[in-house]
């Protein structure tokens, strides 16, 4: 059981040095004015004509977009000054609110898309500042609460959300997201500038699986993702669909969800750390299949609070993935490395919501029962090949890991 300190985020935000704290406090805020309509946003997308599979086509377009930015910005990241990617990527994600806030139709909103997650081609370029700004004696730890205001902004935006849906409308709500993300791009330029080195400088541009090891975890990887985001662009339609929920309820929901995946992150983390990480991922599906089937069977409002929670754990055995990823990867660029992987896992989520809508038209409860099953598979998948206990990451690239698949996790949040 962790005790409270070690779960203290909170005080632990004042150890880190004041350059990992600024990108804390930003990316806190942008994934604050994120969460301020994300879980509500397929009901925009309703209102604006879509059917449930113009939704689909929408978040695939959106994630092929972030797909084809992995790659470049591992590249980028490897040459150029890192501060300055940062603070391009936060900027281009300014004029989407704006853009979905002028939106008449659902087509009107796909520029907006395409822009905001190609503004994730600087996560490369994120990974590495946090891993050339860490205290080495900390730098786990570093890394983990750097990225841990990802979901913490996740968590508390969608009760403010749900507030301010009693006086204005959800169109409204885009012009304080707009002042969220202008904010958080602001406070990157009190950041030191931090260069390339000169030996990412000369690394490949593709680095491919080596091994079976690695092969197998860029099936579960893929196979997670897809799995994933058959349901999750859909779970707030079934809400209203079925449950006949408003947009305020389904925020709170998305708030809940988003502290399940918090937590979730962190006790499979430490889990995974001291027993089978096998074992850890194979738990946190059976966990998020749970909440999924019991959502299904239930459908009541009041049941569906505990077991959004459990949903939350989803994405979490993908984190404990990267990690393994970590011991068998040596000798690779400081940011590229998982480029490769990170790109197959987005077409996961690409292949996985258009496949999603498709399903949902023909039944909403397609979708629950699609990715729970397919989560039992990848749990067997992943208890039959990483049963051994974890090994101690063995160089820097191991410990920045975790923050690769925990960045690429926080833009799986986005629309």
């Amino acid at each position: 059981m962790l005790s409270s300190s070690r779960l203290n985020l909170l005080a632990s935000v004042q150890s880190l040095p004041r350059d990992l704290r600024l990108l804390f406090l930003s990316l806190f805020l942008w994934t604050f004015g994120l969460g301020l309509y994300n879980y509500i946003w397929p009901l925009y997308l309703r209102d604006l004509q879509a059917s449930p599979s113009d939704v689909g086509i929408v978040f695939s377009i959106g994630f092929l977009a972030l797909a084809l930015s992995m790659i470049p910005g591992g590249i980028l990241a490897n040459k150029y000054e890192l501060k300055a990617l940062l603070i391009i990527g936060w900027a281009m994600s300014i004029p989407p609110p704006l853009m979905y806030y002028f939106a008449r139709t659902w087509t009107d909103v796909i520029p907006g898309i395409i822009l905001l997650q190609v503004s994730g081609f600087n996560i490369p370029a994120f990974n590495a500042y946090i891993a050339g700004t860490a205290e080495r004696t900390k730098s786990a730890s570093n890394f983990g609460i750097t990225w841990a205001s990802a979901p913490l902004g996740v968590v508390f935006s969608p009760l403010v959300g749900s507030a301010l849906l009693n006086w204005i409308s959800v169109r409204d709500i885009f012009i304080l997201t707009f002042v969220f993300f202008s904010i958080s791009t602001m406070v990157l330029f009190f950041m030191k500038p931090q260069p390339a080195l000169e030996n990412d400088a000369k690394a490949p541009r593709l680095e491919f699986p080596k091994s079976r090891r690695e092969g197998t975890l860029l099936l579960y990887l893929t196979g997670a993702a897809l799995a994933w985001s058959v349901a999750a662009p859909f779970i707030p339609l079934y809400f209203q669909d079925a449950l006949s929920l408003g947009p305020s309820t389904i925020l709170l929901l998305g708030a809940l969800q988003s502290l399940g995946a918090a937590i979730f992150a962190i006790l499979l983390g430490r889990r995974a750390d001291a027993k089978s990480r096998g074992g850890t991922m194979a738990l946190g599906l059976v966990l998020s299949s749970t909440g999924l089937i019991g959502v299904l069977l239930t459908r009541n409002p009041l049941f569906s609070f505990p077991l959004v929670f459990l949903i939350g754990s989803a994405r979490a055995p993908s984190l404990v993935g990267y990690s393994i990823l970590s011991t068998v990867r040596k000798g690779a660029s400081r940011a590229g490395q998982f480029g490769f992987f990170l790109t197959l896992e987005s077409l996961g989520f690409v292949i996985g919501s258009y496949l999603g809508g498709i399903l949902y038209t023909l039944n909403p409860t397609n979708i629950f029962y699609t990715t729970s099953t397919s989560f039992i598979a990848l749990a067997l998948l992943a208890w039959l090949s990483f049963r051994s206990k974890a090994e101690p990451a063995p160089s820097e690239p191991s410990r920045e890991s975790e923050v690769v698949a925990l960045s690429q996790n926080s833009k799986s949040y986005s629309p």
